[in-house]
C-alpha cells in the first residue's frame, strides 16, 4: 500500500461514522473467536498468558477485545492517526506498520494473529498472510468481505466502498492461503451478519453461516 494516503486518514473513518460502531464491532470480533475455537478445537477464549498480535488494528476496538481474553497485545496499523486513536482508547502497545511491505517481527512471535476486515484493502495481500502466518505459532483468524456478495449487497445498502480492491471468494481465498502456508487446517466459510443498535444501548447480533451468499468470509489457518 505504501505510505497510508488521506482515505486511511481521519477523513476515511469520520466519514463512515466507524466510532459509532464500536459495540457491533466487538462484538463480532468475540463471535469470530467462537467460531475458530469450534473449528479448530483450541479454545481462543483463554488468553492468558499468551501473546496476540492484531494487525489493522484501526481503533483498537478488536485488541481490546482480545486483552479481555488475557492477551497480551501488540496492534498495528498503517495509519498514524489510527494508531493514535488506538492508544487513546485503549492504552496498550500500538505500531504504526504497512503489513503489505513486511511485519517488523521474528517468526512465532505471538500465539494468536488476527487480522479483521483489512485485506479487501491491500492490493497483494498474498504477502502480509504469509508474513502473518509465520508471526504466529498457533493460528491465524481473518475476516474480509465475500467476492460474491460484496458489491451488489453493499451498494443495494449504499455503503459500498471503492478501497475494497481485493475481495474474493471463500474458494479462492482458500486457493491463495494454501499457496502461501504451510498448515494443519485451513478452514474458511463465508456469514451473514446482521447487526443493529436497540435504543442506541444493546446490540442485536445474528450470524447465520451461508456457503455461498455470506457477506463475510471467516479465516482460519492453525499450525
Amino acid at each position: 500500500m505504501g505510505e497510508p494516503s488521506v482515505q486511511f486518514e481521519k477523513d476515511y473513518f469520520s466519514g463512515r461514522g466507524y466510532k459509532g460502531k464500536e459495540k457491533i464491532v466487538k462484538r463480532n470480533v468475540l463471535e469470530v473467536v467462537k467460531w475458530a475455537s469450534w473449528v479448530s478445537g483450541i479454545d481462543f477464549s483463554r488468553g492468558a498468558g499468551k501473546k496476540a498480535l492484531d494487525v489493522g488494528c484501526a481503533f483498537g476496538y478488536a485488541s481490546e477485545v482480545l486483552a479481555g481474553l488475557g492477551y497480551e497485545i501488540c496492534g498495528v496499523d498503517v495509519s498514524k492517526w489510527e494508531v493514535r486513536q488506538a492508544k487513546v482508547n485503549f492504552g496498550g502497545s500500538f505500531v504504526v506498520c504497512d503489513a503489505q511491505a513486511s511485519l517488523p517481527f521474528k517468526a512465532e512471535s505471538f500465539d494468536l494473529v488476527t487480522c479483521f476486515d483489512v485485506l479487501k484493502h491491500l492490493p497483494f495481500p498474498e504477502k502480509p498472510i504469509r508474513s502473518m502466518h509465520e508471526s504466529c505459532s498457533d493460528a491465524l483468524i481473518c475476516t474480509t468481505p465475500n467476492r460474491t456478495m460484496e458489491k451488489p449487497v453493499r451498494r443495494s445498502m449504499r455503503d459500498f466502498d471503492e478501497t475494497h480492491v481485493s475481495a474474493k471468494s471463500p474458494s479462492e481465498w482458500e486457493k491463495s492461503i494454501r499457496e502461501v502456508t504451510s498448515h494443519e487446517l485451513v478452514k474458511v466459510e463465508a456469514f451473514f451478519d446482521v447487526t443493529a443498535k436497540l435504543a442506541n444501548t444493546s446490540v442485536l447480533f445474528k450470524s447465520v453461516k451461508l456457503p455461498r451468499l455470506g457477506l463475510t468470509v471467516r479465516i482460519l489457518v492453525r499450525k
